[in-house]
């Protein structure tokens, strides 16, 4: 496959999870927008596939004439056309008539369309919807690595080199390689003397500058446009890690992560894919810095 196409079909995983995730908010314009999301993300498969099969399209296509453009084609017919008949029909009532669809069937369409792109991608490109790794969408080389290598490090049962490893990728977001990004810093913990360290005085401090750091880590999520719900439970999770002036990370862990399952690994991930692709625009090369 060429690369330009699986990025293609990274972007409409991308978008199907992104209609997953909106139906959370679990308000009547959520289910909407997640079914505008699941058309547009079938459409995106759709076209990827056809042209990675070589498939002649039309100028002017419809969205149900993906299965007559396969068969024509000589190939065999593709599966789930009921379904996607199904969404397509709820996204005219909805886009061209004002018709808000039901909250419930926009969920159940939501497994469907994930099993559209598993039946499809392993008819006609040799892969599973897992192979489809979003991780690809991280611009920096390093990062995705790391996080392609945490996960089977998890799955392998390596869960604390595996948390660790989220929170080294955590770090080389915040401080990438020849480039600065603008957030806010809280000052430095003042260094106390054991006999004003335990004094209410100094207990207070201790808690205004956890305080500060609360405040700083979720002003920079919000400036950033990351959920600071999502930003402090990541932040929360897995080992502490310190680096030396070497650039060397020292990992203090407190647990050893039994309770953390692979769908909560794989929102850590999700978390760290979508602080990435935000960050990545507020970057600032260091040259403009200085």
């Amino acid at each position: 496959m060429l690369p330009d196409i699986h990025r293609r079909i990274v972007n409409a995983k991308y978008v199907l999870e992104k209609a997953a995730s909106i139906q959370a908010e679990s308000s009547e314009m959520s289910f909407s927008i997640s079914l505008l999301l699941l058309h547009d993300a079938i459409e995106l498969m759709m076209l990827a596939v056809l042209d990675h099969l070589k498939v002649n399209v039309k100028n002017k296509r419809e969205f149900l004439d993906f299965w007559s453009d396969i068969k024509q084609a000589g190939l065999p017919e593709p599966p789930d056309r009921i379904p996607m008949e199904a969404l397509n029909k709820l996204r005219v009532g909805l886009k061209h008539n004002g018709n808000l669809p039901n909250p419930q069937n926009v969920r159940e369409l939501l497994p469907r369309a994930r099993g559209f792109f598993e039946n499809v991608l392993g008819s006609y490109c040799q892969m599973t919807y897992e192979d489809v790794s979003l991780i690809d969408l991280i611009p920096d080389e390093e990062v995705r690595t790391i996080l392609k290598a945490a996960r089977q490090k998890f799955k392998d049962g390596d869960k604390p080199t595996a948390m660790a490893d989220l929170k080294i990728a955590f770090h080389k977001l915040d401080n990438p390689e020849g480039k600065y990004l603008p957030k806010l810093c809280v000052p430095e913990k003042p260094s106390l003397s054991p006999d004003i360290a335990w004094t209410e005085f100094g207990k207070y401090l201790g808690q205004l500058h956890s305080f500060m750091e609360q405040c700083a880590s979720r002003t920079n999520a919000l400036m950033f446009g990351i959920d600071p719900i999502r930003y402090a439970r990541f932040t929360a999770s897995g080992p502490g890690v310190q680096w030396a002036m070497t650039g060397v990370p020292y990992v203090s862990h407190w647990s050893t992560y039994q309770e953390v399952s692979l769908e909560n690994f794989d929102e850590f991930i999700s978390f760290l894919i979508d602080y990435a692709l935000k960050v990545s625009e507020a970057y600032i090369p260091l040259a403009v810095r200085n």
